[in-house]
């Protein structure tokens, strides 16, 4: 079944054409488990231990961010080479970039606004997406050939 899917989504049209796509929907995957886990760790923090908001926010954001890191690294970008650590700081860069991004957004909607915090924070998440993949893509997993990146993006 999985290899069935593999295909169909090597064949699709849009993931062909524009391979990049092909990287923004794994990103996206990565994206969705990355918040889903970003949105437990807050919940738990406000609701259990009713710690301040953005507070809450920033300790999912940094436990959020190791787990993405990992599976972009991996499985997105496939950019195994290189040093870990300094991509890992490089990542942690580019996200505490959106996490600003995201903070600010966020206090926007939730206290100028009066967005509920949890669907403020799914707004925010969908909005930060497209800035966060172009920085990471292009800094943070940057292949210095180009020939690479290229065949790198079809997986």
């Amino acid at each position: 079944m999985i290899r069935k899917i593999r295909e169909r989504a090597n064949n699709f049209y849009l993931f062909q054409k524009y391979p990049v796509s092909k990287q923004f929907v794994k990103f996206c995957l990565v994206g969705t488990s990355n918040m889903i886990l970003d949105i437990l760790v807050y919940w738990f923090l406000t609701r259990i231990f009713n710690l301040f908001y953005l507070l809450a926010a920033v300790c999912s954001f940094i436990v959020a961010v190791s787990w993405s890191f990992y599976f972009n690294r991996r499985w997105t970008f496939r950019h195994l080479t290189g040093n870990p650590t300094n991509q890992y700081l490089k990542f942690f860069v580019a996200n505490a970039v959106s996490m600003v991004l995201n903070l600010f957004l966020f206090f926007l909607l939730v206290d100028v606004f009066k967005v509920y915090d949890l669907l403020a924070k799914l707004m925010v998440a969908v909005i930060v997406a497209f800035f966060n993949f172009s920085l990471n893509k292009w800094w943070t997993f940057r292949k210095s050939d180009v020939g690479s990146r290229m065949s790198d993006i079809g997986n």
